[in-house]
């Protein structure tokens, strides 16, 4: 019940932040909204890592409040603009926004998992 608990309220605060990181990479120099992203997606696998190995849900909670929902989070601009209104220049920065730190994000959990 307490990862349950931790898990809804990450995921609350993790939502608001990223939208607020989010609307700032894209206006940002590429080189440093690919910094963001990368340890965006490396701060929500070790956030969910931590939690995993401190209260030990069981499986199914472990998978669904704990890596499904870190990838939901890891993505910054999730639900944060309507597809079809992004403007055709910013495409490339908004799949950057959107993809990078989701694939950042499963290899730092796959990692995390394994070295422990």
């Amino acid at each position: 019940m307490k990862f349950f608990l931790i898990t809804l309220i990450f995921m609350t605060l993790g939502r608001k932040l990223g939208w607020i990181v989010s609307r700032l990479l894209y206006e940002a120099p590429r080189w440093i909204c690919v910094a963001i992203v990368v340890g965006w997606g490396i701060g929500v696998a070790f956030s969910i890592h931590g939690l995993i190995a401190w209260l030990r849900p069981g499986v199914v909670l472990r998978t669904i409040m704990g890596y499904a929902l870190g990838g939901y989070v890891s993505v910054p601009n999730f639900g944060l603009f309507d597809e079809s209104s992004i403007p055709e220049d910013k495409l490339p920065r908004h799949n950057l926004v959107l993809r990078l730190p989701l694939l950042v994000y499963a290899v730092s959990s796959l990692y995390f998992a394994l070295i422990t």
